[in-house]
């Protein structure tokens, strides 16, 4: 089995972990996270990449909800670091790579368009607790993920024309361009959840639709305990969407809701979902020449992100993942 080595770990090997303790020589040794196929995630790479969210964490009052929620952050830290493993191990049997240039030009795009040149990226990097060359590192990952993806992903995704057009009759002519705004708390339920785990994870969202309703703020709540990392900073905000955009048990709810309604929790994917309809608008249509650019590009985002979780249980099968943290 070999170590995996990265600038997103410590930067520190398993051996200089390894520390002689005086007088008695007691020894600190790294512990694995998982083993991911021949490689390994180490539990200093999970504490690093959970440190900014963690730092949240610590500013809930009850030592009982800062455990669960701490707890719940490492494990979705460590699922994505598993996720993207198991993509680079198929960036080495596809024989991808990224070089140097490739990243220098990624980074020349970030700055333009942030408006920002080197040394504001680099406060920037600082205030998060990272260097240039971890940032480089990471990024460099993120490239090759998105190149596997589209490789191995993006050649089962098709948007025809017929597809396209089928979208806009259903949801852009005139009185059906519909669009809604909500907001959500969404709470995870691990891979595997036996009944008892999943009854747990419900209650856990009744209380927190109990909260909400009871007039507690929709958006506070979701920033301390939503378990969906990429809209806990704004507060749960989905933004606004159309039909055919999310899991139909949710559409049908949010469709049917009133606006400042908190209604769940309903069960799609990978849990169980609080939520609040934020606003309702109706868009004057647009002719399909017009758009049909945009729909294609909804419709296949759509489309990608589906497969892209078909593809990630599909390695998950055929390779050896161990989580022991």
């Amino acid at each position: 089995m070999k170590n995996r080595t990265t600038a997103a770990t410590l930067g520190l090997s398993v051996a200089a972990l390894l520390c002689a303790v005086a007088p008695a020589q007691a020894r600190v040794v790294e512990k694995i996270a998982a083993v991911v196929g021949d490689s390994v995630i180490m539990a200093s790479e999970v504490e690093e990449k959970a440190a900014p969210l963690l730092a949240d964490v610590a500013r809930l009052p009850e030592p009982g909800k800062r455990e669960t929620r701490a707890a719940a952050l490492r494990h979705e830290v460590l699922e994505r670091l598993i996720d993207d493993e198991l993509i680079l191990q198929q960036a080495v049997d596809l024989k991808l790579s990224i070089t140097s240039e490739q990243v220098d030009s990624s980074i020349a795009e970030i700055k333009r368009q942030n408006n920002i040149d080197d040394d504001q990226l680099r406060e920037a990097l600082k205030a998060q607790g990272m260097s240039m060359q971890s940032y480089r590192a990471d990024l460099k990952r993120q490239l090759l993920r998105f190149r596997v993806i589209n490789i191995a992903v993006g050649s089962r995704v098709t948007i025809s024309d017929e597809d396209v057009k089928s979208y806009y009759d259903r949801h852009m002519k005139t009185g059906s361009n519909v669009q809604v705004r909500a907001s959500h708390i969404f709470i995870s339920i691990p891979e595997n959840a036996d009944p008892s785990m999943v009854a747990d994870k419900l209650a856990q969202a009744n209380k927190l639709l109990a909260r909400a309703k009871a007039g507690e703020d929709f958006a506070k709540l979701a920033k301390e305990l939503s378990d969906d990392p990429a809209t806990r900073k704004e507060g749960g905000d989905l933004g606004y969407f159309g039909k055919d955009m999310l899991p139909k048990a949710i559409e049908e709810m949010v469709f049917a809701m009133k606006v400042g309604e908190i209604r769940g929790p309903v069960r799609a994917d990978r849990g169980f979902h609080v939520i609040k309809l934020v606003d309702r608008r109706t868009k004057d249509a647009k002719p399909l020449e017009e758009v049909k650019d945009d729909v294609r590009m909804q419709l296949r985002q759509k489309e990608m992100e589906r497969q892209t979780k078909s593809y990630l249980t599909e390695l998950r099968k055929k390779t050896l993942v161990d989580i022991r943290y």
